[in-house]
């Protein structure tokens, strides 16, 4: 078989692996396995999340197993998922062959996606890693995903972040991939220290060849310094701002505390589609710009049951924590509070739907002296925030009982 046979039976063979390795993310995103945390293992794929949320977290969890393989791929071999694997990269390589004559043109751009992982990591040193929604993976996560709920404002918005990469790709043919994508400029970071080995085995210091690539290296040496000490700052000053948030949001259980919530979130939509009760919403901008598509509880027509931990078992960076449901049970989502001025039962009418929703019996309705029941109270030791009591609350238009955030995080 001639060399060029063999060149286009491995492109084939390529193809092929790209293409499967498409549509097991697709079945893997949608949801379809009898596995409630497959759809984890797409973005958690991702090396890019993995590092991002150790890190953060300064800890490894159960995900972050799904992106080591590809890790040290990468360290083997540059680029490797990007050619074999990854499946927005085949969708973005189809569209740069729209306009073939531009390719060059485009891939010649600045390196921005090394200064997006490096203000990444950056950040996740300060526990706020702030562009790791970028990850392509969680883009297809949540594109994917997406479908499996009504379609509503929200899970539109979910959605949005691949199309927009593919119609980029096919204004900018190959930008994406080459210059701009964090998941391939991280596999060409964790490839740097690789070649430089072999740099220094193979050219001696003296040589003017090796003294320019010593200057290059020093000049990407002070770009990553220079772009993690930007990360850092920035990600402080943002955990700073959403630390004393005035109205933070209801947050699902295991979630981590506010302050990092938003930067550890990858916005893949998961623990969204995974809650029974559909009570977990992407939020559209109403706790800050911060906390963009990231979930928030709403509790107008259900609540968190007390059975139920499927949110915790799909998150790919750590921003749920897998928990029991001993400890689930434990977690304080927030505090109910009782709007006496709207409380039926308080203005004299017979209610006692919080009361007799309460799982957690943290509702008492104490009684006068002749054994009516007068207003309801919260046991703030008992609530953990559930929203049972709000969910039933029959007072209209605006319920009595509300559920708010609160800095504690365990019962």
């Amino acid at each position: 078989m001639g060399e060029t046979q063999v060149g286009l039976a491995w492109r084939r063979v390529r193809i092929l692996t790209r293409l499967a390795g498409l549509v097991a993310a697709v079945v893997l995103a949608a949801g379809v396995l009898p596995w409630p945390w497959a759809p984890m293992i797409v973005p958690a794929s991702s090396p890019f999340v993995m590092i991002a949320s150790v890190i953060a977290l300064r800890a490894a969890g159960v995900a972050a197993l799904a992106g080591f393989p590809v890790l040290v791929a990468a360290l083997r071999r540059p680029r490797w998922f990007c050619r074999w694997l990854c499946p927005v990269g085949l969708a973005e390589e189809a569209l740069g062959r729209v306009r073939p004559s531009d390719a060059r043109r485009f891939v010649r751009w600045p390196a921005v996606g090394q200064w997006i992982v490096l203000l990444t990591l950056g950040g996740a040193a300060t526990g706020y890693p702030l562009l790791v929604w970028l990850d392509p993976l969680a883009m297809l996560e949540g594109f994917v995903g997406a479908w499996r709920w009504p379609l509503t404002r929200a899970s539109l918005a979910a959605a949005v972040g691949l199309p927009t990469v593919l119609v980029f790709s096919a204004v900018f043919p190959h930008a994406w991939c080459a210059r701009v994508c964090p998941l391939g400029a991280v596999q060409d970071l964790l490839a740097l220290p690789r070649q430089w080995l072999r740099r220094r085995g193979a050219v001696g210091t003296s040589t003017p060849d090796e003294k320019a690539r010593q200057g290059t290296s020093w000049g990407l040496a002070r770009r990553t310094f220079l772009a993690a000490g930007m990360g850092g700052a920035c990600g402080a000053a943002v955990r700073a701002v959403r630390g004393g948030a005035v109205t933070p949001a209801l947050r699902p259980p295991g979630a981590i505390d506010e302050a990092r919530f938003t930067g550890v979130c990858v916005r893949c939509g998961n623990c969204v589609r995974a809650c029974p009760s559909r009570i977990i919403r992407p939020d559209l901008g109403e706790h800050g710009l911060a906390g963009l598509l990231t979930p928030a509880l709403n509790f107008d027509e259900d609540y968190c049951r007390e059975d139920c931990r499927g949110c915790t078992q799909v998150c790919p960076s750590g921003a749920i924590a897998r928990v029991t449901l001993e400890e689930k049970r434990r977690f304080v989502i927030g505090h109910a509070r009782v709007d006496l001025g709207t409380c039926l039962l308080a203005k004299g009418e017979e209610c006692t739907a919080c009361t007799r929703a309460c799982p957690y019996d943290a509702i008492e309705t104490p009684r006068s002296a002749d054994g009516i029941a007068i207003e309801p109270r919260v046991d703030a030791i008992k609530c953990t925030g559930c929203g049972a009591c709000e969910a039933v609350c029959p007072a209209w238009p605006e319920k009595a009982v509300r559920v708010y955030a609160t800095s504690a995080r365990r019962a």
